[in-house]
């Protein structure tokens, strides 16, 4: 343990670390500070007991390098900005000292597209060894809209029954207190709508085994809600959602329940009227509130966009596609013209919802001048699925596409590399992560090539990462 007195100390904030808070230092050690902007000297309050951290000491960029060597950092929150640097800004939002949702709302939009950049730069180096990844590392992408451009959102019941979202950390390892929010900044016009429509309605309804409410709507405005609970729901609890659907105009489907079998009532499931990336086919993605979906409508665009760029001549080709949920990158491979796509995915539901889509836009069957039906769905764990076809695929495909959760790939890198496809895309939402697969990758014979940023989640810390590995020859 590190014992601090819980004092109010004056701190000069260098950087963006991973966490959206800012690095200081501080007698010389690493402090993670919460509140400031890069270049803000402020008055910043210490807690009583801070504690030594081995997981979060590869945090920040290159001033985090003594953090690895002692694993030992503190952690302060801003008190007073006693001179604001050149990268702070008036954040709009007035939860925002106490919202865990958006850390980075002080800083300024160029300020905070640097930083990401510079955080990627970082970990692909410090974390992935690669020693030229300040120039295979490319200019991130701007997100279109900084401000509303979320097309979904789970928000979480407060102890007085209102609804809002995870505030700041108020001890290590206590639980977050739920943060009352009316309106959130981040959501898109259409999705602040629903959830003034909803959030009364279900309040008199008093369905007290809702947990957490997922919205979402779709490119027409139309929404559909999660209602989630810890176990299945009652005859009770049905009825009054039922009559919430019935209730608030708009409001297509309910889901209802755990995440692991909800009941549907209504038509929860949404389309988004036909888009085209990059001149291929127009398509429809679908969409549930209880399944993952990209949040940022705008971005996801450019996401897509950037993926068959990296894809480069492969895109025509024979593709293994691991993590494929609903199919924001499925379909726009199909839609380029792939010759055959191999969607992996572990949410059963999500497949059903590409398969759809990729009906109706006729994408799922053959090419003229082949046979064999260009879309294939396998439910199952990634890593698992994998290795059962290194007989049938070793040799055979022309890329993997990665687009993993947060936590990364590395039990699926052994055994999609076994495949020998020429290159891998990797869409990562977590740079670490990325990085430590990097390094695996490199060990199999993998070697980074290019990556490009995307901010698909201003005003937050999180940011996308679409990264090209080449197999050596």
């Amino acid at each position: 343990m590190i014992e601090q007195s819980g004092r109010d100390v004056e701190l000069t904030a260098e950087s963006l670390a991973h966490g959206g808070e800012s690095i200081a230092h501080l007698d010389g050690q690493v402090v993670f500070l919460r509140g400031a902007a890069p270049g803000d000297r402020v008055l910043a309050r210490l807690p009583q007991t801070q504690e030594r951290s081995q997981s979060e000491a590869g945090r920040g960029s290159d001033a985090i390098a003594a953090v690895r060597a002692s694993k030992q950092f503190l952690r302060a929150r801003t008190l007073k900005v006693l001179a604001a640097g050149p990268q702070r800004t008036q954040p709009p939002c007035p939860h925002v000292e106490r919202c865990g949702g958006c850390p980075l709302q002080h800083v300024t939009s160029e300020a905070q597209l640097a930083g990401k950049q510079a955080l990627a730069v970082d970990a692909l180096a410090r974390i992935g060894g690669i020693a030229d990844a300040a120039r295979l590392v490319e200019p991130i992408v701007a997100s279109p809209e900084a401000f509303g451009y979320r097309k979904r959102a789970r928000m979480h019941r407060a102890a007085n029954g209102s609804w809002g979202f995870a505030g700041h950390e108020v001890a290590p390892g206590a639980r977050s207190p739920i943060v009352s929010v009316d309106r959130c900044l981040l959501f898109e016009p259409a999705l602040q709508e629903l959830a003034d429509a909803v959030r009364p309605v279900l309040a008199e309804l008093a369905i007290a085994e809702v947990t957490d409410l997922g919205l979402l709507v779709d490119n027409r405005g139309r929404g559909a809600i999660d209602l989630r609970c810890e176990a299945a729901p009652s005859a009770r609890a049905r009825q009054r959602a039922e009559q919430l659907l019935r209730r608030v105009r708009g409001l297509r489907g309910i889901t209802l329940g755990p995440s692991s079998a909800p009941t549907l009532l209504g038509e929860p499931l949404l389309a988004d009227a036909p888009v085209q990336v990059s001149q291929g086919t127009p398509f429809r993605l679908r969409a549930r509130p209880d399944l993952f979906a990209q949040a940022n409508r705008g971005a996801t665009a450019l996401l897509q966009a950037v993926v068959l760029e990296f894809f480069g001549e492969a895109v025509r080709g024979r593709v293994l596609e691991l993590f494929c949920g609903a199919g924001t990158l499925t379909l726009p491979l199909l839609a380029a013209g792939a010759h055959a796509v191999i969607g992996v995915e572990s949410a059963g539901p999500s497949l059903g919802l590409l398969r759809k889509s990729a009906e109706e836009a006729n994408l799922a069957g053959p090419l003229p001048e082949r046979s064999q039906a260009r879309l294939q769905l396998v439910a199952g764990d990634a890593a698992t699925v994998t290795a059962s076809l290194h007989e049938s695929e070793r040799g055979r495909l022309d890329a993997v596409l990665l687009d993993p959760p947060r936590t990364g790939a590395a039990a699926v890198i052994r055994a999609a590399t076994a495949l020998h496809a020429p290159r891998i895309v990797y869409v990562s939402c977590d740079a670490p992560t990325l990085a430590r697969d990097a390094r695996l990758l490199e060990q199999s014979g993998y070697r980074l090539a290019r990556a490009r940023p995307i901010d698909l989640f201003p005003q937050t810390a999180h940011f996308e990462t679409v990264a090209l590995f080449e197999r050596a020859r």
